[in-house]
């Protein structure tokens, strides 16, 4: 599902009408009847609710006015607020109150904070209010009477239905808006915005619905619209089943490069995980230090320990047998635990640089690069999967936090095309961007899933899920994406099972870990966690 720009969306508007001849009152029309349906299915009573219909003087207006009318038309009578004089009403907008006016329904003009007053003194008597006020056109914080209705609406108890996207909202913006409506839901046409798929303040669109208006679905099927939703009807089709007579080298040998003194936790959550992502064997390199206590972790897992340094990490000098050890493989993850120390920077940058296999880069591994993406060329063609938390990423590009996360989306996309690569951006809405240039928003994962290991974890999925499509050669770019994706998603969708069965503040890396079969059933099954 792609995600879309404002200037996306009224260009996707336009081409509907000009080129589909689909006329804009009718995706109006469409809009508005998308909205009643949204209210009766959240209340079947709905006749016996007092509702509140507030518009501005757009288009997101008049959606609220064909919601009127179609409340009209099966009997029920809201009351309609215009924040502006009949006559500042244009275009489609204008229409649709024309048609209301001929109706018999009032329309109350509140085109003044002294108007609005004796409006907001009877708004706790409403039990919806619905929120058509300004749509996603809007990049400057609310002010004067817009600013007075909505943290008014947001004073009430009412349940609050916003149009398009929540009034005072910045479409286009991830940075919370100083001020806007608080909706119970919201009910977004054609495509989800940025802010809704990306934003930090996601609360503010309570349950969010995305539907179709009659746009024609090949107008949103782009190259230059880059951003896009991951869905699991999308992910579930990227599943193959397995086959009855399948055995353990259908599925992947896959090689996990992690730990050091103290830090035998991280190889153990990482090797559990592709395990329980699906691969069919799991070996891990460890520093010889550690090795035996990796190893009484789980006893499926294989082991091989190299060379240390006396401080328990991977020396230098084990990079050649660490290749070695590669070949063969069908992907590797390297990173978690491993250290910064100058001898294992060394290590890392020759594994990567000669690497015979796909690789998953994490945590330390990206580490190693701190100032020097320009090294993350892996000679032999093998794709290299960076999954950065945003820390990371900073340190990675030598740009500043505050300017990446300003634009997550783009700072992703135009790394993986300079460097070739696939870049994991985790967050709270974790991005897999491409090498050509496409981007993908998980919408799965919660706030629990903010502890120790999770990124190892995270490290497993995706190299058992990569090492799964590497099985006959190396993958494809399309293969890559896609792996990734599912990774990405399989990872989040079990946090939300592990949220379910032990709470947000119990959650660990290992219970996301054990949840990775349910998350799979779940897929298939069609059944998902809230």
């Amino acid at each position: 599902m792609k995600i879309l720009t404002s200037e996306q969306m009224r260009e996707i508007d336009r081409l509907s009408s000009e080129i589909a001849g689909i006329p804009s009152l009718i995706l109006m029309e469409n809009a508005g009847f998308h909205l009643y349906t949204a209210l009766r299915e959240r209340f079947p009573e709905l006749d016996c609710l007092d509702i509140a219909i507030v518009c501005g003087k757009g288009n997101n207006g008049g959606d609220g006015m064909v919601l009127a009318r179609q409340l009209k038309s099966r009997g029920i009578h809201p009351d309609v607020f215009l924040l502006a004089g009949r006559a500042d009403v244009s275009g489609d907008a204008a229409v649709n109150l024309d048609i209301l006016l001929k109706s018999g329904l009032p329309v109350f003009e509140v085109a003044s904070p002294d108007l609005w007053d004796e409006v907001a003194v009877g708004l706790d008597s409403y039990d919806v209010i619905v929120d058509a006020i300004l749509g996603t056109g809007i990049t400057k914080p609310l002010v004067g009477l817009y600013s007075r209705v909505v943290a008014d609406i947001n004073e009430t108890d009412a349940f609050v239905l916003a149009v398009d996207i929540p009034s005072g909202m910045f479409s286009d913006s991830v940075a919370p808006s100083a001020l806007s409506i608080r909706a119970d839901a919201t009910v977004t046409f054609t495509a989800p915005k940025i802010a809704q798929a990306l934003g930090h303040d996601l609360d503010a669109l309570g349950d969010l619905s995305v539907v179709s208006i009659g746009t024609p679905p090949a107008l949103l099927d782009r190259e230059d619209f880059r951003l896009n939703l991951l869905n699991p009807g999308e992910i579930v089709s990227g599943i193959e089943p397995r086959p009855v007579d399948s055995h353990k080298g259908h599925y992947g040998h896959v090689a996990i490069v992690a730990g050091s003194r103290g830090k035998g936790g991280a190889a153990a959550l990482g090797s559990t995980a592709a395990l329980r992502a699906g691969s069919g064997l799991v070996t891990v390199l460890t520093p010889i230090d550690v090795q035996a206590l990796v190893a009484s972790f789980r006893p499926e897992i294989m082991t091989e320990g190299l060379e240390s340094t006396p401080t328990g990490a991977f020396a230098a000098a084990a990079a050649e047998e660490a290749l070695s050890l590669l070949e063969g493989k069908d992907a590797a993850g390297i990173g978690p635990g491993i250290t910064t120390h100058p001898e294992t920077v060394s290590f890392v940058r020759r594994v990567v640089e000669a690497s015979p296999v796909p690789l998953v880069i994490d945590a330390d591994g990206l580490n190693a690069f701190e100032g020097a993406p320009e090294l993350l060329a892996n000679r032999r063609g093998c794709p290299l999967v960076l999954t950065p938390h945003p820390g990371e990423f900073a340190r990675l590009t030598g740009k500043p936090l505050s300017e990446l996360l300003t634009d997550p989306a783009g700072e992703s996309a135009r790394f993986a095309e300079r460097h070739s690569l696939w870049l994991v951006l985790k967050g709270f809405r974790t991005l897999i961007a491409a090498p050509d240039g496409q981007v993908f928003v998980s919408p799965r994962g919660n706030p629990g899933m903010a502890t120790a290991g999770m990124g190892d974890v995270l490290t497993g999925v995706l190299t058992s899920v990569l090492g799964c499509c590497s099985t006959r050669g190396i993958p494809d770019p399309n293969d890559v994406t896609r792996a990734s994706c599912l990774g990405v998603y399989l990872h989040g969708l079990a946090g939300d099972l592990a949220r379910a069965r032990w709470g947000e503040e119990a959650l660990t890396a290992g219970d996301v870990a054990d949840c990775l079969g349910l998350a799979y059933a779940s897929l298939r099954d069609g059944t998902s966690p809230p």
